[in-house]
């Protein structure tokens, strides 16, 4: 590998299992302070992806360093840079949130444990309405993740990896988690995110997008917008069709019901035209033009590898 100020940088990553091959030479870097959205598929290679990038399963081909390390021969280095969370709540429900962060604090050896707790709870806000006394079997979704946020960063790890950590919470809750983590980001410290929630990789400063092992975008998702092609419109219906049957049509990409209207994304202005007066006719009112998200630009470009032209 070049010599960089990346977090981490792989070259030609792979990983088999038997004869399937879970991730396809993976080629990136990550810089530090970079709060990075994985996205894909279930099954998509992503979170395989992320363990191998830090040194937590070795690849079987391909290479990298993480924080310096190589990741195939010195990962017992890298773990205690790493901080980790789970879609999985996995502390003591029957331990305050003190506790627990105690507890975590004193298995990371951190030296100044009343400290360091007490920044926590300052930081995360759970000195808010006395939450810090609270049992943590009692929180709300949203202050679980908060609160299991809190333990990932509790030794200042250089990097954090979260594995889908809003799946399930409120949208309120899930806002304010991702308030949180942008701040820690903005400290320095990097962030590596698996999500499913297009919101959520719009708050980050880079975004990855995976499907059946192979990186097919990695870019800032305010230029995954700007470069779509895509057209997007809803257009008013004015009697019932049937959507099914006008939806097999392979000039479009993608098709919903909405209300008493139908948004239709396409290719290109043209195919929406045609296809609203091939296939609906008298039965369309007014078409408004509507922005393309990250969503349709995703849902397009698996059609595209799946080698079909609509979902339909």
């Amino acid at each position: 590998m070049s010599a960089s100020n990346a977090i981490i940088e792989v070259k030609d990553l792979t990983k088999t299992f038997g004869e399937k091959t879970v991730v396809d030479q993976l080629t990136m870097d990550i810089q530090p302070g970079q709060l990075y959205a994985f996205l894909g598929p279930n099954g998509s290679g992503k979170t395989t992806a992320i363990r191998m990038m830090c040194g937590l399963i070795p690849p079987t081909s391909g290479g990298g360093v993480c924080a310096g390390f190589d990741i195939a021969t010195q990962a017992d280095q890298i773990k205690p840079l790493l901080g980790y969370m789970t879609q999985h709540f996995s502390l003591y429900p029957d331990l305050t949130v003190r506790e627990n962060l105690e507890f975590v604090c004193r298995l990371y050896g951190v030296s100044d444990v009343k400290g360091r707790v007490n920044d926590l709870i300052e930081q995360f806000a759970f000195h808010d309405l006395g939450r810090d006394k609270q049992q943590v079997g009692t929180l709300s979704g949203g202050w679980k993740q908060r609160m299991a946020l809190a333990c990932a960063v509790s030794h200042r790890p250089k990097l954090l990896l979260l594995d889908e950590p809003t799946a399930g919470v409120d949208p309120k809750a899930r806002e304010a988690f991702w308030d949180i983590l942008q701040e820690v980001t903005a400290s320095g410290v990097s962030a590596l995110v698996s999500t499913h929630y297009m919101d959520e990789a719009m708050r980050s400063n880079r975004l990855a997008y995976m499907l059946y092992g192979r990186l097919l975008v990695d870019d800032k998702p305010e230029n995954v917008l700007r470069n779509c092609a895509l057209v997007s419109v809803q257009v008013d219906l004015l009697k019932a069709v049937d959507l099914v049957a006008v939806g097999r049509d392979p000039r479009v990409v993608r098709m919903a019901r909405l209300g008493n209207s139908v948004r239709v994304v396409a290719r290109s202005q043209d195919d929406v035209d045609g296809w609203i007066k091939d296939r609906l006719g008298d039965a369309a009112g007014h078409t408004t033009e509507i922005d393309v998200g990250l969503e349709d630009i995703f849902f397009h470009l698996t059609l595209q590898q799946q080698g079909t032209n609509t979902s339909f």
